[in-house]
């Protein structure tokens, strides 16, 4: 902004100008801004201040490093969780094969003592007829048998 010295020089030349007959070179004592702009920062004639490159590098090689830990931690936790699920698999199919055997075995010494002559011998004989083994329709009458006391 210009001093009030100069305003004051500025207006006593302009009237000293009327007087004289001669006309005055109009310049407004303000500046006007027009008010559609954006409010900015005043330009400066020095270019603004410029990140240097090594600083962009460094921060976009520290962020590309979080980044690969981040996803080795993700892959290393869907791994460990697939093995888990995978161990969880492997642990039932065994329990259930456990089972199977189990009830095998209890089979085979029920058919041993199931006496075909007996009424429940007689009930089997039909019963089995459309298992491929004997030993088959045992081990799935015993199972429901444990299903139905459970």
């Amino acid at each position: 902004m210009e001093s009030m010295d100069d305003l004051l020089a500025q207006l006593k030349a302009e009237y000293q100008q009327k007087d004289a007959g001669v006309q005055p070179q109009e310049k407004p004592l303000f500046q006007e801004q027009l008010v559609d702009l954006p409010l900015t920062d005043p330009p400066t004639s020095e270019s603004p201040a410029k990140i240097p490159d090594w600083v962009s590098t460094a921060q976009d090689r520290e962020l590309a490093e979080m980044r690969t830990e981040f996803e080795n931690k993700d892959q290393e936790e869907a791994l460990k969780q697939q093995q888990e699920l995978e161990a969880e698999q492997k642990r039932v199919q065994q329990q259930k094969q456990k089972e199977r055997e189990a009830l095998t075995q209890q089979a085979t010494e029920w058919l041993k003592n199931l006496s075909p002559n007996s009424a429940e011998g007689l009930w089997f004989e039909e019963f089995s007829d459309s298992y491929p083994s004997k030993l088959e329709a045992a081990i799935d009458y015993l199972q429901a048998l444990k299903e139905t006391q459970s």
